[in-house]
């Protein structure tokens, strides 16, 4: 018919584009509700998970991890209109900041001030809201196709962690890994963003498990990130360690060259009387 639109992308507003229509790259107004409530449910997230990092367990991990999986599980099996969703919401988001808080003191140890924490902190939130706000500007389903990138590279990550856990023990290799993580959960941050509004625009409006895609997403970044800032922190310590180790083995040697020039210039002073 003459009327219908060319065959090609849906755009936001729900109907049908060739990718060279402007329309494509707009969001529609219910679409940019959805999005601002998901983020406003994210912030909250990192405000329950932060009270949950100054928390100390005593279990080492272990019931943290079950709670968390647990609860993350509830929030994507469970109907989206179940309310019992958003209790299990709150629960993931304070076990998951109790299970940082091993990492929160190793930070505070290193560094008591706090900037070194603050760094990690700014640099996720940095990478996750420009790529996230990266996502949403983009054309529509420009950028889904790093999704499938993000993913084999996280499996091939996943078995090399595994192999150099059980059989290389390297620490070159760990370093690998975790910049190579960064660069996949970044991928994932993007994929995300842009399957959300897909899913949005399709009438599925899950906050819920939308909030918490993006919560991992941002969780998995301050991690690696945070574990890079401690490793580079720990080499700088140990230089300046060795660099202090050598002025002081510098000055001692001064000193014993100083007193062994004084003993001789002494002795001869004694056998000339």
């Amino acid at each position: 018919m003459s009327g219908s639109p060319p065959p090609g992308k849906q755009n936001y507003q729900g109907g049908s584009s060739s990718s060279s229509d402007p329309q494509q790259q707009l969001i529609s107004r219910p679409v940019q509700r959805h999005l601002v409530h998901v983020y406003l449910v994210l912030a909250a997230m990192l405000g329950i998970s932060a009270i949950g990092a100054t928390t100390q367990s005593p279990f080492n991990g272990l019931i943290e991890t079950g709670v968390t999986f647990g609860s993350a599980m509830g929030v994507m099996t469970l109907p989206r209109d179940n309310m019992f969703r958003w209790p299990l919401l709150g629960t993931y988001s304070l076990f998951s900041g109790m299970s940082l808080s091993f990492l929160i003191q190793q930070f505070l140890y290193m560094d008591p001030s706090g900037t070194l924490l603050l760094g990690a902190l700014s640099a996720a939130m940095f990478i996750f809201l420009g790529l996230s706000a990266s996502a949403t500007l983009a054309n529509r389903r420009s950028m889904i196709y790093v999704g499938g990138i993000a993913g084999s590279l996280l499996g091939l990550l996943a078995w090399t962690g595994i192999a150099n856990l059980f059989f290389f023990g390297s620490r070159s290799l760990f370093s690998a890994e975790l910049y190579l993580g960064l660069i996949a959960f970044s991928g994932f941050v993007i994929y995300d963003t842009q399957m959300i509004i897909e899913r949005a625009s399709a009438g599925i409006r899950d906050i819920p498990g939308h909030a918490m895609d993006l919560f991992m997403d941002l969780f998995s970044l301050f991690v690696r990130i945070a574990i890079i800032f401690l490793e580079r922190e720990n080499n700088n310590n140990n230089r300046r360690g060795r660099r202090r180790r050598r002025d002081d083995d510098d000055d001692n040697n001064n000193n014993n060259n100083n007193f062994n020039r004084g003993w001789r210039s002494f002795s001869s002073r004694r056998s000339r009387f």
